[in-house]
């Protein structure tokens, strides 16, 4: 008798050690931005933004101003556009601006190199990389001239690419802009 409850021992504590890491394993859904900010919500700008001439966009990452080579695309980034460039620097001031549209958008890039091999031009491994924005269209009294705020990251298609969440563009708007639904 106690031979064979030794042998049950095994196998009640393999099943209780399996039905308790599906307990413990439960995650929570990402709640992604374009699912929660709904039209109606704000976006509250919190200091002044000043934009090039000649320009129509400023890009915001890990809460600050970047340009250029500073941009790493791989990581949430927004992009606040005006309606038109200007050859003057302007100045957007502290507002609040009413999300009025929120869309998503998935881009395709180009990023391998192209080898030639046999017959025609072949890609390297044949992907390319995605990138997913979600973009808020936004409308004040104030400062017609602002017309949206585009969050988004490169992405490896391999990879469970996914839109960004309400999280990740609040750090990334972080010091410069709130979200309130």
């Amino acid at each position: 008798m106690k031979v064979v409850m030794k042998f049950l021992r095994l196998p009640v504590a393999c099943i209780a050690l399996l039905l308790s890491s599906c307990v413990m394993n439960t995650t929570q859904p990402t709640s992604f931005a374009y699912e929660i900010l709904k039209p109606g919500a704000s976006l509250v700008l919190l200091q002044s933004i000043r934009f090039p001439g000649y320009s129509a966009a400023v890009t915001i990452q890990y809460g600050e101003l970047r340009t250029g080579f500073r941009l790493d695309q791989y990581y949430p980034n927004c992009r606040l556009e005006l309606r038109s460039q200007s050859p003057n620097p302007r100045i957007i001031e502290p507002d609040r601006f009413t999300i009025y549209k929120v869309h998503t958008n998935i881009e395709y890039v180009m990023n391998k190199p192209v080898m030639t091999a046999g017959f025609g031009l072949h890609l390297a491994d044949g992907t390319s990389d995605q990138i997913y924005s979600t973009i808020l269209y936004l409308k004040s009294e104030k400062q017609p001239e602002v017309e949206l705020l585009s969050c988004q990251r490169w992405e490896d298609p391999t990879n469970f690419p996914e839109h960004l969440s309400v999280d990740q563009i609040k750090q990334t708007l972080d010091g410069f802009f709130t979200l309130e639904n």
